[in-house]
This record gives C-alpha cells, sequence and structure tokens, in this order.
C-alpha cells in the first residue's frame, strides 16, 4: 500500500500508471526468486528434482517470497474495496478478485504444510510455477509505454519480449512444474492435490488463450501501434 501510495503521488493521481509500477515490483521481486529456487534445483529421489533445504525451509527465502506474495494480493483486494466504497472500482478489479483467491488456494498449503517431502514438493513446485510473474515484467511495461505514447518500434520490441517470455514462463516452464507436480502425488494430500490439479489445468487453458490473443497483438506492424 506505501509502495501504491507513493507510485500515485508521482504520476499525480493516475491510478493505473501506480497500478501498472506496483505490480512490476512485484513480478520483479518474486521472478528473481523464483529464478534463483529454479537454478538451485537439486535431484531427488522422490520429487525428481527439489529445492535444497536453504531454500525449502519454513523461513526461507523461498516461503518468505509466498509470503510477501500474499501480503501483496490482500492488499490489493483492500484497494478494490476501498476503491468500491469510493465508487471509484479500479480496472478489472473482478478478475483480480478471482485470481487472488485462486494464488491464496495455491500458496497458502505450501507455506503451511508441515510434513517435510510434502513440504517439499508443494515449495519446489510453486517457486517454479512463479517464474510464469516474468512474463508480467513485459506486460506492465508495454502498459506504461503505450499510455506514455512511447515510440510503436520500442512498443512492438516489448510486445514481442512479452509474447516470448510468456511461452517460456507461463507454458514451457508451467508445464514442466506440473509434471513434478505429478511424480510427487503420492507425497501430496489427497484434497491438497485434487484443488491444486485443478488450477494447475484451468490455469494452462487460461494461458494458452493469452497467449494467442499476445501472439496476435505483438505481430501487428509498428504502424498500427502508432495509430492507437
Amino acid at each position: 500500500m506505501i509502495s501504491y501510495g507513493a507510485a500515485d503521488t508521482f504520476a499525480q493521481g493516475d491510478s493505473s500508471f501506480a497500478e501498472d509500477v506496483v505490480d512490476l515490483m512485484h513480478s520483479a521481486y518474486t521472478s528473481k526468486v523464483a529464478i534463483s529456487g529454479i537454478a538451485s534445483l537439486e535431484p531427488h529421489s522422490e520429487h525428481t528434482v527439489a529445492l535444497p533445504p536453504p531454500l525449502s525451509r519454513g523461513r526461507g527465502p523461498v516461503v518468505r517470497m509466498f509470503c510477501h506474495s500474499l501480503g501483496y494480493f490482500l492488499a490489493d483486494v483492500l484497494l478494490v474495496l476501498f476503491g468500491g466504497l469510493s465508487g471509484s472500482l479500479p480496472s478489472m478489479w473482478a478478475g483480480r478478485l478471482i485470481h487472488h483467491v485462486i494464488q491464496t488456494c495455491a500458496n497458502t498449503p505450501c507455506i503451511f504444510r508441515t510434513k517435510p517431502s510434502e513440504a517439499l514438493a508443494l515449495r519446489s513446485v510453486l517457486c517454479i510455477a512463479y517464474f510464469a510473474e516474468f512474463s508480467n515484467i513485459f506486460l506492465r511495461l508495454s502498459n506504461l509505454l503505450r499510455r506514455r505514447k512511447s515510440p510503436a518500434r520500442v512498443l512492438q520490441a516489448v510486445n514481442v519480449a512479452l509474447l516470448g517470455s510468456f511461452g517460456v514462463s507461463r507454458l514451457a516452464n508451467f508445464f514442466f512444474a506440473v509434471r513434478i507436480f505429478w511424480q510427487a502425488k503420492d507425497r501430496i494430500h489427497p484434497q491438497i492435490f485434487k484443488m491444486l490439479t485443478t488450477i494447475q489445468v484451468s490455469g494452462y487453458l487460461l494461458n494458452l488463450l493469452w497467449f494467442f490473443k499476445i501472439a496476435k497483438i505483438a505481430m501487428k506492424p509498428a504502424a498500427s501501434l502508432a495509430a492507437k
């Protein structure tokens, strides 16, 4: 909330600018932790690959990131609620609330489950999946550049980067995370496994739809972007 207030003040009340900047900061932070975790994955007899103990423990940087991310989601929920009370709901507020509920369901068991083999599997998989936030950096940059009337070729380059990062982080990498998750099926509580499987399948299908939508935008000629 403090970051949003600072960005909103800097932008002289441009709430969309503030939301893009704060969300970009969240995505940069979570992506950094996720990339560090993925780079540190080790072969594991039960889970194929898993985070090393310093990263997977309850007070380690990965679980801390999950907690910080939940705090960010809660702050955004409060922003939506305050906007509703003041009669000025932020853009895409309903989708944001749905996303935060789903992500809370995914994060909570990874934070609070204490059975060692289950916690390791859940935290390793979610850390891998959090690399999806990397593509959000380019999405927010695209929004900021478009709003500031940046040169069309610059905007087109960022949109192409968005498409590539989306394909890598939300399709290829997410498929890898799901594969590791299924290999650890016997270590995860059945109800949690069913809930997370539902989230993963629906999320992957949604990502596929968004990938094709982004592809259409990224492939547009620079001249058509400049016309908007």
